[in-house]
């Protein structure tokens, strides 16, 4: 999770004549980062992430009050800026805010998004975007979509978003905070999740994949950054991969068969393990329940096909991923191993931090 605290700051100046001049009352956001890398969340543990998978490029945030369409403020990072947050607990951004809003001290709803722009969402928000600009924002097919695939992390990186909304402002003029009695946080989140195949032989036969596609109707061709109910279409058949690849050939392939160990201890064993992979494929959340067919040749013989599926609609909802483990154990068929599924959120644990006296 980056966990997004917020307090109000006063900034005083002096003029050349030694006077003081009207301070200026700042809205400080703190970012912060608990760990580096980042860790993922499953049912059965937690795993780590990859530091590119994790990585904040560029950040914005609005802060509007709560239920209106009046912007307090909003910032937006130049290059560099985000830099602490990747190698240390965090580091400090700062809103100007007006007399009137320190006075009031309305409830305020937050946006964050982080690693949000043109080149790898086609979404181009800034300072005078509205809240219905934000809400409305989305990937469509051309990002994170089937075609093209992503199969790596785009240079600007993994979009994510969080939001935080109807908090309270307390405290007097020049500290202010959000929330009542703690610093409030915004859980930041990737808007995609992944999924990868992987594939094991015995070796008695050469095991070939040929192809791997996912049905049509499974994948919505547009998500929204931020979380709404939407009307959705969907994907027609895609191929997800297509060759003619050697499987890896492993003594007992049913070691690599998942077995109630911690999503760590599993993550780490089919990372070393050297069987064949294909994936990861970062795409956009499902709301529905995927599915698929494997397309393979054991020996000499004729293209063989197996179907794959998720467990429950759902599993592929934003920040998850997603393993599907084949292997072949002797005859024709290819054994499937009960689908694994992982959340892959950002750490989300409401976290008391020290306000400090910046």
């Amino acid at each position: 999770m980056l966990a997004i605290s917020f307090l109000l700051l006063a900034v005083a100046c002096s003029s050349s004549d030694g006077e003081t001049e009207a301070q200026q009352t700042m809205l400080s956001v703190y970012v912060y980062s608990p760990e580096h890398p980042l860790l993922i969340r499953s049912e059965v543990g937690e795993v780590n992430s990859t530091f590119e998978e994790s990585k904040v490029n560029s950040l914005q945030i609005w802060v509007f009050e709560a239920g209106t369409d009046h912007l307090v403020g909003c910032l937006e990072t130049e290059e560099g800026e985000t830099a602490l947050l990747n190698v240390s607990e965090g580091a400090v951004y700062q809103l100007p805010v007006t007399d009137d809003f320190v006075q009031r001290k309305p409830k305020v709803d937050v946006y964050v998004l982080a690693n949000v722009t043109d080149s790898n969402c086609g979404v181009s928000l800034n300072k005078n975007s509205s809240r219905a600009d934000i809400n409305t924002a989305y990937l469509n097919e051309n990002y994170f979509g089937l075609d093209p695939l992503v199969t790596s992390v785009p240079a600007a990186g993994l979009p994510m978003s969080g939001v935080l909304k109807n908090q309270d402002v307390v405290g007097e003029a020049p500290v202010l905070r959000v929330g009542t009695s703690s610093i409030a946080t915004v859980p930041v989140t990737r808007a995609v999740s992944k999924v990868r195949f992987v594939f094991a032989n015995t070796g008695a036969q050469e095991m070939k994949i040929k192809k791997i596609t996912l049905d049509a109707g499974v994948h919505p061709t547009s998500e929204y950054l931020i979380p709404r109910v939407a009307t959705l279409t969907y994907n027609t058949e895609v191929t997800l991969w297509s060759g003619n690849e050697t499987v890896a050939v492993t003594e007992n392939p049913e070691v690599y068969v998942y077995n109630n160990q911690t999503a760590q201890v599993y993550e780490t064993l089919i990372d070393q393990s050297g069987l064949t992979q294909k994936g990861p494929f970062y795409l956009r959340e499902s709301d529905r329940r995927l599915t698929g067919v494997i397309t393979y040749t054991i020996g000499d013989g004729e293209e063989h096909t197996r179907a794959f599926q998720m467990s429950n609609a759902g599993d592929f909802l934003r920040n998850h991923t997603w393993i599907v483990y084949a292997y072949h154990q002797g005859g024709g068929d290819l054994l499937l191993d009960a689908v694994y599924v992982k959340d892959w959120s950002l750490l989300n644990e409401d976290v008391d931090h020290t306000v400090y006296n910046w």
